[in-house]
């Protein structure tokens, strides 16, 4: 895959907040921990600890939203479900019929159906994405009781 992005591309990342996050617990845990490893058993249960941050760093910052010239990508985001598999979806901006934030979903209706994103009304990813559709001539609507 191309990592190359063009300059009038815009890209919004997804959880950047949440990643610093868990760096932040991981280096206080293990810096709390580290005074008092003394055997191979200590270094045992650090290590999982980094490694499931990790893997939840790299999950968290990998999810973005990229609106291009003529399509939005949505990378490595749950589709349908809050406990779905990652998927990658390009959409042509000529496809996508509405977008509707209802309650905590963002629903996107196109051509190719109707795909739902978790998305909390008050998050800045929500206001994000809606200036980006609404540059892009895409009307966001937004229609949630939880603001």
């Amino acid at each position: 895959m191309d990592n190359t992005i063009a300059s009038n591309t815009t890209v919004v990342n997804t959880f950047p907040k949440i990643g610093y996050f868990i760096i932040l617990i991981t280096l206080g845990l293990v810096g709390s921990q580290l005074n008092d490893v003394t055997t191979i058993w200590d270094y045992a249960f650090l290590a999982p600890l980094c490694i499931t941050s990790f893997i939840l760093l790299r999950v968290c910052w990998q999810q973005k939203v990229i609106f291009g010239d003529s399509k939005v990508s949505f990378i490595k985001m749950q589709q349908n479900s809050d406990f779905s598999l990652p998927t990658t979806l390009s959409l042509h901006y000529q496809d996508i019929d509405s977008v509707r934030l209802l309650g905590d979903h963002l629903f996107i209706h196109s051509a190719k159906g109707k795909v739902n994103f978790p998305l909390r009304p008050k998050s800045t990813l929500a206001k994000k994405l809606k200036q980006t559709f609404e540059a892009k001539g895409i009307e966001f609507e937004v229609n949630s009781c939880i603001l």
